[in-house]
């Protein structure tokens, strides 16, 4: 299977303390992986929930710059940062800047809960 982000259909996140967030799944369980491989899109201003789960999170920051915040500990992020995010740990991502903060998340089988 090959194919480009761009034939992959972004949706909106919804939910509670979820704002410009937009999500495509890239590879998954249809595709043959157990995992997941994400992309999400946060709009200027946009945020994911604070949330914890059994789960890790692999990310890539892709492009656009933020804070992403784990377990009360912030951090900036730009184009190029990698995170590792363990399972039980309370996070979110926020962009911080004027254009899409854009990255990778890669979650094991049980991880695409939103």
């Amino acid at each position: 299977m090959v194919r480009h982000e761009s034939e992959i259909k972004p949706f909106p996140m919804k939910g509670n303390d979820i704002e410009g967030t937009l999500k495509q799944i890239l590879i998954g369980p249809k595709d043959g992986y157990e995992g997941y491989l994400r992309v999400f899109t946060l709009a200027p201003g946009g945020h994911s929930p604070h949330h914890t789960h059994a789960w890790f999170h692999a990310n890539y920051v892709l492009e656009g710059e933020g804070r992403l915040t784990i377990d009360g500990s912030s951090h900036a992020i730009k184009a190029g940062s990698v995170a590792y995010i363990e399972g039980g740990k309370r996070h979110t991502f926020e962009n911080t800047g004027t254009l899409p903060l854009k990255f990778i998340c890669l979650v094991p089988p049980e991880g695409d809960a939103y």
